[in-house]
């Protein structure tokens, strides 16, 4: 047999099942994972959005704006707005973080209003943050923050393992710094300068953070490559790396802000 008619036999030959299959595979992982990333975008555009916009206010209201006599009891209500806006927001945060998983594990229902209401709320209780914390500063530490998500994203995607060791790693940080938390307690107690330990802890918490990050995103892609990726489980995919995310974002300004206050 020529070389030609070699590979001609294989012109005529469909594409074997295996090569087909594996193709439709790697194209419905990447529309899977692709969704749960635009769910957290849209979640994260939500909270910020929320946050900046009430900061601004209250911050005009309380801090800036409003600063004569006959204005005062103006001001006292509206820091009581704000006050019932916190504890409301943090009750609906406590509920909703029980309420969403438990939703998608009876599969009954959609999680999209109750994550939604979840974005909204955690953004009434970051502009706290924003009524305090200069614009530029926010804006460095959600852009580190996207930085260092990203590079998680990929770590976790370019793996071709299931990273549960990430996970147990993370568990020892926690602990470990909880432990250190306590004796920094015992220490204040006994008047002993415990700044270092500050450092420590939240270098500690931060590093579990970020392994869990990684973990969660590896968990998401093998959900994604099985196939059983639903639009409720994308939205619970999403709101777990939302949550990921936010929690990142605070630690990250706890570090900026540490570090500014070092240097005055």
């Amino acid at each position: 047999m020529s070389d030609a008619s070699y590979y001609d036999r294989f012109n005529n030959e469909p594409e074997t099942p295996k090569k087909e299959k594996k193709r439709v595979i790697v194209s419905e992982t990447g529309y899977s994972l692709a969704k749960v990333f635009l769910y957290m975008f849209i979640g994260l555009v939500i909270t910020s959005v929320i946050a900046l916009g009430l900061g601004a206010i209250f911050n005009y209201i309380l801090l800036d704006g409003l600063t004569s006599e006959e204005i005062t009891s103006f001001q006292a209500e509206a820091a009581m707005v704000l006050l019932i806006l916190l504890i409301t927001s943090a009750v609906g945060i406590l509920v909703l973080s029980i309420v969403v998983p438990i939703t998608v594990a009876k599969g009954k229902h959609s999680v999209l209003v109750p994550a939604i209401i979840y974005t909204v709320l955690m953004g009434v209780m970051l502009s706290t943050i924003a009524m305090f914390i200069p614009w530029y500063l926010l804006g460095m530490t959600f852009g580190i923050t996207s930085l260092m998500f990203g590079l998680m994203a990929l770590i976790a995607l370019l793996s071709k393992s299931r990273l549960n060791g990430l996970a147990i790693v993370a568990i020892g940080l926690f602990a470990g710094a909880g432990i250190i938390c306590l004796a920094m307690w015992i220490l204040i107690l006994v008047g002993v300068n415990v700044t270092w330990l500050y450092w420590v802890i939240t270098l500690a918490t931060f590093a579990a953070m970020m392994l869990i990050t990684i973990w969660d995103i590896a968990r998401i892609k093998k959900i994604a490559e099985s196939g059983e990726m639903t639009n409720n489980l994308s939205l619970y995919c999403a709101f777990i790396l939302y949550n990921d995310f936010i929690y990142i974002l605070l630690r990250v300004l706890r570090i900026v802000l540490m570090v500014m206050g070092s240097k005055k």
